[in-house]
């Protein structure tokens, strides 16, 4: 269990680790990080929800259940993180970013794989599920916040405006919303047009964490080491639990789902939370980036717990 765990977070701070040397040894210029990271929330990302989402069966993205345990747990987390942040100081952009962080699960780099080994093919399914729940529930969120935060000093129905048109024309939501249309008409998805969009889908992780190492190498201020730790405590420890305590609660839903909405929750912290910190600003990126870090490497010895939990979970 421990082997399977490791082998799922060492790509991670691989990649990292490339973009970090990339850019001490200036391998790629300064703005190369910028390019690839406006390169994965306008293309690869949304690529790859689209498809994710697509292969789908329809009868899986409507699972109620699920639904409030998966977007339930991380928007509950999510508005403890950002009232935390909020009470001791930060701006709502900032706050926004870093609530984001505690709550957005990377599903597709390691949760997936570690589901598919622990639990089986089966959990393929529900785990997709969840990383479209992330992205199209909890993504969208922290669009709409970050949105609203930055039109603060117009008046509130311009600010909702603005906000609710920067969702609409997000490509990760359209494409999102593309991916449910195509699987609820059931529509294939296959030939030269799929090994396209597989092509770019698979681009995303690298795009993204080296990126992130790219930052990284830069000359950046230090990031807030209690503001890492809250991220850390709400993402790891508080969000598994939050979504352990609604799938308890809720009506029963298949005890394979249930497993995989607890794992999910219990994953590190996606870098899709540092692909919107790019329009947050330094100290954005820059906690981002050190809360993604950190959390991968806290998650070798708390996802242990969580795995034994998840296995045991009788429900």
């Amino acid at each position: 269990m421990l082997l399977t765990i490791l082998s799922a977070l060492a790509p991670i701070f691989g990649l990292i680790l490339v973009g970090f040397g990339c850019a001490r040894h200036k391998l790629l210029p300064e703005t190369a990080f910028e390019v690839l990271n406006r390169l994965v929330i306008s293309l690869t990302l949304p690529v790859l929800t689209f498809r994710s989402i697509a292969q789908m069966a329809a009868h899986d993205l409507a699972s109620p259940q699920m639904i409030v345990a998966v977007a339930g747990g991380a928007l509950a987390v999510y508005a403890v993180g950002f009232a935390l942040e909020y009470a001791r100081g930060k701006d709502p952009v900032r706050a926004n970013i870093a609530a984001l962080a505690a709550c957005y699960s990377n599903t597709a780099f390691v949760g997936l794989p570690i589901a598919a080994i622990l639990l089986g093919p089966g959990a393929i399914g529900p785990a997709t599920l969840a990383g479209t729940l992330y992205a199209g529930v909890v993504f969208t969120t922290g669009v709409l916040v970050g949105e609203l935060a930055d039109n603060a000093g117009g008046a509130r129905r311009q600010a909702l405006r603005a906000a609710v048109t920067a969702v609409a024309r997000s490509p990760l939501i359209l494409g999102a919303v593309a991916g449910i249309v195509w699987a609820l008409l059931g529509l294939p998805l296959a030939g030269p047009a799929d090994t396209l969009l597989s092509t770019l889908a698979a681009a995303t992780p690298a795009c993204a964490l080296i990126s992130i190492g790219l930052f990284m190498g830069r000359a950046n201020p230090p990031a807030e080491r209690p503001v890492i730790a809250r991220i850390a405590l709400l993402k790891l420890i508080i969000h598994p639990l939050l979504t352990l305590g609604l799938v308890l609660v809720l009506p029963p839903m298949p005890p394979l789902w249930a497993k995989v909405a607890v794992l999910m929750a219990a994953m590190p912290t996606g870098t899709s939370s540092f692909v919107l910190a790019g329009r947050a600003g330094s100290w954005a990126l820059q906690t981002s980036a050190r809360a993604i870090l950190v959390t991968v490497a806290l998650a070798a010895v708390t996802l242990v717990p969580v795995v034994w939990l998840v296995l045991m979970l009788p429900v």
